[in-house]
């Protein structure tokens, strides 16, 4: 779990909290981030917790560089009786469909057709929730969600060997599964900042790169001690 002030996230397997390594926290105060491991074909969730409710957040959800969520958790004096907490697993794919986040391994080819995928920029192994300050100027309960068609989707990555990413973990979007539209508060309104109020990032790699990274830091701090 990360935490900065009355604010938490994190990220769940199972239903439990996956444990977080190495956080850091920017000098501005407003910024947090650590460490989890994957697991491949795992699916997990993204959950905040807000203690104070005292001011309309809206919550952006990006994994591996693709905005998969937006929704707003309005304060306590306009909704008292909604929940502090959020979680999100899926994206919508339709007005009736949803896909579930599932962690899975990039898989590598040497065919020629895929060399173009050796220079691009890829934004794998990160997960972020920002919260955004808003200034509500109007909300219209009980509405249905419309999805929104068109938007970027995560989905089997298939890179050129010379890519050097073979065994590396990225997010795709599950199975496709019948799901009828949530109901929600619509609400209308301007972020009051230019920048994120918070931000938390959590930095994945699957389990071996992982825990050898761990085994590395502390062979690493065994010598400094030396």
């Amino acid at each position: 779990m990360l935490q900065l002030g009355p604010y938490s996230a994190w990220v769940a397997f199972d239903g439990y909290d996956r444990r977080t390594y190495a956080t850091e926290v920017s000098q501005s105060g407003c910024c947090i981030s650590g460490w989890i491991a994957s697991e491949r074909e795992k699916k997990f969730s993204v959950n905040w917790h807000n203690a104070l409710r005292d001011i309309p957040l809206e919550g952006v959800v990006s994994i591996d560089g693709v905005v998969c969520s937006t929704h707003v958790m309005l304060d306590k004096s306009t909704r008292p009786l909604a929940p502090d907490e959020i979680s999100i697993s899926y994206a919508r794919s339709s007005d009736l469909t949803r896909r579930d986040f599932v962690f899975s391994t990039i898989q590598v080819t040497d065919e020629d057709e895929y060399l173009h995928t050796i220079d691009n920029q890829y934004t794998f192994g990160v997960i972020e929730l920002e919260l955004w300050r808003l200034a509500v100027s109007n909300v219209t309960a009980r509405q249905p969600l419309r999805h929104q068609y068109g938007k970027p989707s995560l989905e089997p990555q298939i890179l050129h060997e010379r890519s050097k990413k073979g065994g590396s973990h990225h997010v795709k979007f599950g199975e496709e599964y019948i799901s009828h539209p949530s109901t929600v508060d619509l609400v209308t309104g301007m972020r009051i900042d230019k920048q994120p109020f918070v931000k938390f990032t959590f930095r994945y790699r699957s389990m071996g790169t992982f825990l050898w990274g761990l085994h590395r830091d502390e062979m690493l701090m065994h010598v400094r001690l030396l």
